[in-house]
């Protein structure tokens, strides 16, 4: 049986064999500071392990009930403000015009993902526009936020 376990500041998807009698624990996935069970993390462990039988719902619906988000402390709020920066630095040195050359599932992919990251951001700054702020200087960035200044 999978599940995930936490060990330090990360998340591991882990799966336990028993070897000669022992219980030994192999790492299918690190899941990083979240534990997210994507897509990806799905089929990267089914291409690694075929053999075996994960129920990946509950396995996701555990990972949902153990997390506690970690932007509910100035620690968790600066690793996304720093991972924030480098993903703008990231996206300025992207090429599109390279990739699309390139042509493939890639590009699609990655204009896809460029759209649901667009999406979140509107969805999250309207949201947050909409209420009210609790400090005039919060207000002010979000403002100049909007406004690109």
């Amino acid at each position: 049986m999978a599940f995930v376990r936490k060990k330090g500041k990360s998340y591991y998807l882990v799966h336990n064999v028993r070897e000669d009698g022992r219980v030994r624990q192999v790492h299918l996935a690190c899941l990083g500071n979240r534990p997210r069970v994507s897509e990806e993390v799905v089929r990267q462990v089914q291409q690694s392990h075929p053999d075996l039988q994960i129920d990946w719902h509950a396995v996701r619906g555990r990972a949902a009930e153990s997390f506690t988000s970690p932007f509910g402390t100035a620690e968790g709020a600066q690793q996304l403000t720093r991972s924030l920066r480098t993903l703008v630095l990231d996206l300025k040195e992207l090429d599109l015009n390279s990739i699309a050359a390139q042509g493939g599932e890639v590009f699609n992919e990655l204009l896809q993902e460029l759209r649901t990251l667009r999406s979140a951001l509107d969805d999250k700054l309207s949201s947050w526009a909409s209420k009210p702020p609790e400090s005039a200087s919060a207000a002010e960035s979000v403002q100049q936020t909007n406004h690109g200044d």
